[in-house]
């Protein structure tokens, strides 16, 4: 209905219209207002039309008005990052909004933003209205007062308090316990907000409460429903001799699982082997989850909300109740499991000749992990070699199908932009006794390869059936993004057009002279991926620029991703030929945008949790060497200072412009380097410095370094 919406606006660009004369225009009856006004919120949301003070509504016309997201810094004033005018295009500059303008929105709001004064530095601007609330539960320290009680919001760029006049958990309440409030009246900037005290979170000594205050802030609670609990209870154990029956039995062909080490839910396997023409018949066979999650159960709509499973570096929170993601679902060796199967016949440059689609069964034989399976490749472990020597045929057949299929994608124009994750390493007790860099090993591409062709074929198949779907797309970035990286990347020697486009094959080759720079070429590779479009789950197919594909989507992980749980329900309507159903379109293509916009948030809201807790857990093991002197790069260059990543450690820290002494620095954007004008001394990224650790403040996840030399 937004589209329709939106041709009414379109066609008479100056009129303003009442919500009756659209429902009249629409030719809506009344049981479909709800839809019109949900509509109507969601184009004013994206900045689209405005609701005037007439209650009438229109286009956005005002050239002094502009949307966008509010950031607020610490001190209590505020930006406004505002939207692109057209997909790809570069952003306006961003607006300054003094506290006094605020307005009553916070951090993290999408606003409407009315635009002041342009002096020759920054744009200032006024709120003029909260479009929609990023957040409305908030974690904080209570204290009691005279009326009541007051919550202190735990993320310092929420600087307002939340007044608890009515105390439900009195009996519990202490000063400094942390709890988590909903606000009731956000109020405005001479009126506080107002709450109320839904749950206790924890106390300051309870063990690791600094990643759970994280968790619990983003609205992610943990534990399941207990109708989630006692619904997955329900579910009948084991595989029915009829069920089997009715599906492709791979039970008789070798299969195995390769994870990491410490992985308890098995989504994936494999199995390949070569044919007598030379081409290589590889199947992956994913967790059949749509088999136990019925649309619109219980688990079904948690799993919707919850949108994905989050990883933050000390626990799992699981999208599905455990006894489906670890028991039911998981494809644990040596046990009849439901999947759905996809075969592929490849030829030796990569080509899928043939492609079917199954609703299949499999009994896994062996359970292996990445460090495994590359000493069978390195030959390093005399032990592993003889106890996988039944599967050495298979293992060698996906090695060299590897090279193929990665020098086939790299034909199609593909980026590597893989920058390494950090690993937190534990000891048996629960605490941190180390922090690194997880190595890439082959055997990781090896799986991630199978994965990327198995996701684009399903993804082919069901747009070529015109099937409503969720897509995985990564649309290319603007060229004017690209250009601001040349004069960086020249610093370093490494050459893109100034003038003309810079297409993916030239981003290779600049990738691959990176690759030589030894420890800088990390960070450059870094600031390669942050010009980036950022990738996200759509439902009209636009391709995947990074990994040089036309058709692409996601559907080898369902246990820990909903967008994979909803491509297998389309791809089994094709496998059934319910698909061809006007009504089965019709519902599903009228809710594929929700689906796609609200996984894509969640996808973000766990990686944002997930660095959170990565950064949180690094700097406590960091305070050991407070005073201590480490080598770092500098990975970031800004007018506030330098931001320097540890060489030994993966962690950052920042050395702000203050305390680089001896000089007065100005900050060049064009090429993210910081000039000293009276000595001449400069820094730029990639510079390999000595710093001191001066301070951590683990909470606000900060970390204060001094620049000692440059070596």
């Amino acid at each position: 209905m937004k589209k329709e919406a939106m041709k009414i606006f379109l066609a008479k660009p100056g009129s303003l219209f009442e919500f009756s004369d659209l429902q009249k225009l629409l030719g809506l009856d009344k049981g479909e207002r709800k839809a019109l006004k949900s509509a109507l919120d969601s184009l004013e949301e994206e900045g689209k039309i405005h609701r005037f003070k007439n209650r009438k509504f229109g286009l956005m016309r005002s050239a002094d008005m502009a949307t966008g997201t509010l950031s607020i810094a610490r001190k209590g004033y505020g930006f406004v990052r505002c939207d692109p005018p057209a997909p790809n295009a570069a952003p306006p500059p961003d607006v300054f909004i003094a506290r006094k303008n605020l307005g009553g929105a916070l951090h993290g709001d999408r606003v409407l933003v009315r635009l002041l004064n342009r002096d020759s530095e920054r744009m200032n601007g006024r709120i003029a209205k909260v479009l929609a609330r990023a957040q409305t539960e908030f974690v904080g320290q209570f204290q009691f007062d005279k009326k009541g009680g007051v919550v202190i919001p735990r993320n310092d760029k929420i600087n307002r308090l939340i007044n608890i006049p009515k105390l439900d958990f009195r009996n519990q309440l202490q000063n400094g316990l942390w709890v988590l409030a909903r606000v009731l009246d956000f109020g405005d900037e001479r009126h506080p907000m107002t709450g109320e005290i839904i749950d206790i979170v924890g106390k300051d000594d309870d063990r690791r409460i600094d990643i759970l205050l994280v968790i619990r802030d983003y609205g992610v609670q943990p534990e399941f429903p207990e109708e989630v609990v006692a619904e997955a209870g329900a579910l009948p154990e084991g595989v029915s001799a009829d069920e089997a029956a009715r599906r492709e039995d791979f039970r008789g062909i070798t299969t195995f699982t390769i994870d990491p080490e410490t992985a308890k839910d098995f989504d994936d396997a494999l199995s390949i082997e070569r044919l007598a023409n030379g081409m290589f018949r590889l199947g992956v066979h994913i967790a059949d989850v749509s088999h136990y999650v019925q649309p619109d159960s219980f688990i079904d709509r948690e799993a919707f909300e919850r949108g994905t499973s989050i990883y933050p570096v000390d626990r799992v929170i699981p999208m599905l109740p455990e006894r489906l993601s670890n028991n039911l679902c998981s494809l644990r060796p040596n046990e009849d499991r439901l999947t759905m199967s996809v075969v592929m016949e490849i030829d030796g440059v990569g080509k899928v000749h043939r492609a079917e689609f199954f609703n299949g069964i499999i009994r896994s034989r062996h359970r292996l992990n990445y460090t495994e399976v590359q000493a069978v490749f390195d030959r390093s472990d005399p032990w592993l070699c003889a106890h996988y020597a039944g599967i050495r045929d298979e293992l060698t057949a996906l090695k060299e199908l590897n090279g193929i299929l990665i020098k086939m994608r790299e034909d199609k124009g593909a980026l590597d932009l893989d920058v390494g994750e950090a690993d937190v390493i534990f000891d048996s007790d629960g605490n941190v006794i180390d922090l690194r860099r997880l190595p890439r090993l082959a055997s990781h591409r090896l799986v991630e390869q199978c994965m990327v062709l198995a996701n684009e074929v399903v993804a082919s198949k069901l747009f070529r059936q015109k099937v409503p779907s969720i897509y995985r797309i990564h649309e290319p970035p603007g060229q004017d993004k690209l250009h601001r990286l040349v004069p960086v990347l020249a610093n370093f020697g490494v050459a893109l057009p100034p003038k003309r486009a810079i297409t993916p094959r030239i981003l290779q080759e600049a990738l691959r002279r990176i690759e030589r720079l030894g420890e800088a070429g990390g960070i450059l590779r870094r600031v390669i991926l942050r010009a980036m479009m950022r990738a996200e789950y759509a439902p009209e197919n636009k391709g995947h620029y990074g990994l040089g594909s036309s058709c692409y989507t996601h559907f080898t992980s369902p246990i820990r991703r909903y967008p994979d749980l909803i491509v297998h329900r389309m791809l089994k309507s094709v496998i059934a030929g319910e698909h061809k159903d006007e009504q089965f379109r019709k519902f599903w293509k009228e809710r594929m945008p929700e689906i796609a916009q609200h996984a894509t948030n969640r996808e973000e809201r766990a990686g944002n949790i997930e660095n959170e807790a990565t950064n949180i857990l690094g700097l406590e093991y960091m305070r050991r060497f407070l005073g201590h002197e480490l080598v770092g790069f500098v990975s970031g260059v800004t007018n506030f200072g330098l931001f320097v990543e540890l060489k030994r450690y993966p962690i950052e820290g920042l050395i702000k412009i203050s305390n680089l002494d001896g000089d007065k620095y100005e900050f060049e954007e064009e090429t993210l380097t910081l000039k000293g004008k009276r000595k001449g001394q400069g820094f730029r990224l990639g510079d390999r410095l000595l710093v001191s650790i001066d301070h951590i403040d683990v909470m606000k996840q900060e970390m204060d370094l001094s620049f000692v030399d440059k070596i």
